[in-house]
């Protein structure tokens, strides 16, 4: 069987949709051609990507490498449910979000807004950095480029729909 061409609908609004009560997914990066995957949790603010991390490690060297990265979530929806032919299918949506990452570390200030579109992800959106959050942690940002989702959750009707920034 052939694959069907996919030509995806804009619209930003679904794409938002599937994210929502999502916490986590997984960032993809790349340096010297060697990919490298980490699951992490996250924050969906105004078109960016909020992650917090400690000050050192691969994730951090390798955005410093190379800032281009994927950062997947995938959402099911309720149970595996076999059909009457006992093939098993579940309700899900994928997004693949693109986009450049960069690193808060010694700017205080730009950490510090960007704990605070993590933490309003959270349910708090008052919260204000700690010393320890400011001294010990870093934060990543994602400037997302485009999403695509894949949304099925009824059996081989697919819906395909792309994000693009607001301009």
């Amino acid at each position: 069987m052939a694959n069907k061409s996919i030509d995806p609908v804009h619209d930003n609004a679904a794409c938002e949709a599937v994210l929502e009560g999502t916490r986590e997914g997984t960032l993809v990066m790349c340096a010297d051609n060697v990919p490298y995957a980490v699951p992490i949790n996250h924050a969906f603010v105004d078109g960016k990507f909020y992650f917090h991390c400690g000050l050192r490690g691969r994730k951090i060297d390798l955005i410093k490498q190379n800032p281009n990265v994927v950062y997947v979530v995938n959402k099911f929806h309720g149970t595996e449910a076999p059909d009457e032919k006992g093939r098993c299918h579940g309700q899900w949506q994928s997004l693949i979000a693109y986009g450049t990452a960069r690193v808060l570390s010694d700017d205080l200030e730009a950490k510090a807004d960007a704990f605070r579109a993590f933490m309003s992800w959270y349910g708090r959106p008052d919260y204000e950095m700690n010393e320890q959050a400011r001294d010990e942690t870093a934060a990543i940002v994602i400037d997302v480029t485009s999403m695509t989702v894949r949304s099925e959750m009824v059996r081989r009707q697919p819906e395909y729909w792309l994000w693009l920034p607001e301009e």
